[in-house]
């Protein structure tokens, strides 16, 4: 009998310790969960935060054409690497400035020319900061205001008022028809200020070791200088690489003299890298009267680096 007593509370020893560690385990498995503290924080990822200043804009309303528009230097920026287009640059009216080519057809239809104001219609990747010249048509002609934000999450918010009007047509490249202007509308603009005679005027040679001296021509020679004005477009750099003086009926009269030939205070027009508008001369020396070649129709024939058609201006006509 006492035998039985002790194997039945040894049962009933080992059954409550089997209950106390499984509600040990039970309350370990649910109270055990780390929960975060201060030093162990959990870390949300985030979108990288861009944002966007304005460094300026220009609103353009002109007759030429029936709608507003806003050219805007903005800048980019962001603690991490952009990749959004823009395509993803949208205005109040719902017009992504990924879809404007309809408003550049209408400008470039009437002479007016965006790439005068480096307009740009890719934006960068890859790259935490950029500033871009961004077209922006505005839809109704009435409006007093437009406001550019972003298709993504963003804090972006450009607002432009409308009623400052500030650009007109000749900030675009509009030329006025004028024989003297020559433009591509694209690399360059050249103007013809006048023929000069330079017979009497003191003409340098630049010497193979960089040193100058006054020029020699024949006594029989006579001096001609045509005189420019270049205006590169679009922030390029263009180079004019030969020319040549003409009669009216296509007889070669001179070759302009290379670019060691100039005169002091002037840049010799060829092989001159113009980077900014620049007044400029081509040389000719010339065996022929000087005042009657001043007057006379005359053909200037030039070409540009990288081209390979003449381009050729009527003098005196």
């Amino acid at each position: 009998m006492r035998r039985n007593g002790f194997i039945n509370v040894l049962i009933w020893t080992l059954v409550i310790l089997l209950i106390v560690g499984l509600t040990y385990g039970v309350f370990t498995l649910f109270n055990g969960v780390k929960y975060p503290d201060e030093d162990d924080p959990i870390v949300i990822p985030k979108d990288p935060v861009i944002t966007a200043t304005m460094e300026g804009y220009t609103v353009y309303k002109l007759s030429e054409i029936s709608f507003p528009f806003v050219i805007a230097r903005v800048t980019f920026e962001s603690e991490e690497a952009m990749f959004f287009d823009i395509s993803d640059l949208i205005t109040s009216e719902q017009l992504s400035l990924a879809q404007t080519q309809v408003y550049q057809d209408d400008l470039l239809s009437n002479g007016l020319f965006l790439s005068y104001q480096m307009v740009e219609f890719e934006l960068p990747r890859n790259k935490k900061s950029f500033s871009i010249n961004l077209f922006i048509p505005v839809k109704n002609p009435d409006a007093q205001k437009i406001t550019v934000t972003t298709r993504f999450k963003s804090d972006i918010k450009l607002e432009f008022d409308l009623s400052f009007v500030q650009g007109v047509k000749e900030m675009l490249g509009y030329v006025e028809d004028d024989p003297t202007v020559i433009t591509d509308n694209d690399k360059y603009k050249l103007k013809i200020l006048g023929l000069e005679d330079l017979t009497n005027t003191t003409i340098m040679q630049r010497l193979s070791d960089g040193e100058s001296e006054q020029a020699e021509f024949s006594s029989q020679a006579r001096v001609i200088g045509v005189k420019l004005l270049i205006e590169p477009l679009g922030g390029k750099i263009v180079t004019l690489k030969d020319s040549r003086l003409k009669l009216k009926d296509g007889t070669v009269i001179a070759l302009a003299l290379d670019s060691s030939y100039f005169i002091e205070g002037y840049v010799s027009t060829l092989d001159h890298q113009f980077q900014s508008i620049e007044e400029s001369y081509l040389i000719f020396d010339i065996y022929s009267d000087t005042q009657e070649l001043l007057n006379m129709a005359l053909i200037l024939e030039i070409k540009f680096e990288g081209e390979d058609d003449w381009i050729t201006i009527l003098i005196n006509e």
